[in-house]
């Protein structure tokens, strides 16, 4: 792996651990009011297993450092060591990635013999957006059978919709409803069908 390789899988790293800390975050202060702002200790047992704790607590302080830059949550120090908590914009930005992380979708048991296409057509100075919508499809169980479209044999309307309304994408985003693919035999391996 070459050092701009080594760079970018770093940084990709580090936005993980971020995107992580905020979501356990928001989904504590969910659960209980009185969970608003925790401790950090309570972050490091719920992120990191046991054996891997000790690089982590610094990999996590990182991580809080940088997302306390960025204005998404706060941190105090108290005489039982430092408690965070999400402000307002960081909040937002958490919800957003649970929001993410829960839309699935739904396997059924038997395929109904249709495929779900997704095109879109996002200029060039959205190149960010993009990528973005790529690593979602990508992370939903789509496969890529070009660059612009992605199909999936299960029922997405629901997960397309929230793209569409998530990232703004408007009619940048089709969706199609096939009975069949061209030379569909390689997708069929590729989903198990």
């Amino acid at each position: 792996m070459g050092k701009i390789e080594q760079k970018i899988a770093g940084r990709a790293r580090r936005a993980k651990i971020q995107q992580k800390l905020a979501v356990l975050l928001f989904r504590l202060n969910a659960r209980s009011f009185a969970l608003a702002s925790a401790p950090e200790a309570v972050l490091l047992k719920r992120l990191f297993p046991a054996e891997a704790r000790g690089s982590a607590t610094h990999r996590m302080r990182q991580a809080l450092y940088r997302l306390k830059s960025k204005g998404f949550l706060t941190r105090e120090g108290s005489e039982r060591g430092w408690r965070v908590s999400l402000t307002d914009v960081g909040e937002k930005f958490a919800e957003k990635l649970d929001a993410t992380d829960r839309i699935k979708i739904k396997t059924p048991r038997t395929w109904d013999e249709k495929w779900r296409i997704v095109i879109f057509d996002i200029w060039e100075r959205r190149r960010g957006m993009r990528d973005k919508l790529r690593r979602m499809l990508e992370k939903a169980g789509f496969k890529k059978v070009q660059d612009s479209v992605w199909v999936c044999p299960y029922d997405c309307e629901e997960f397309i919709t929230f793209l569409r309304a998530d990232l703004r994408l408007g009619k940048g985003i089709l969706y199609i409803i096939a009975e069949g693919i061209e030379d569909d035999g390689r997708l069929r391996r590729l989903f198990n069908l």
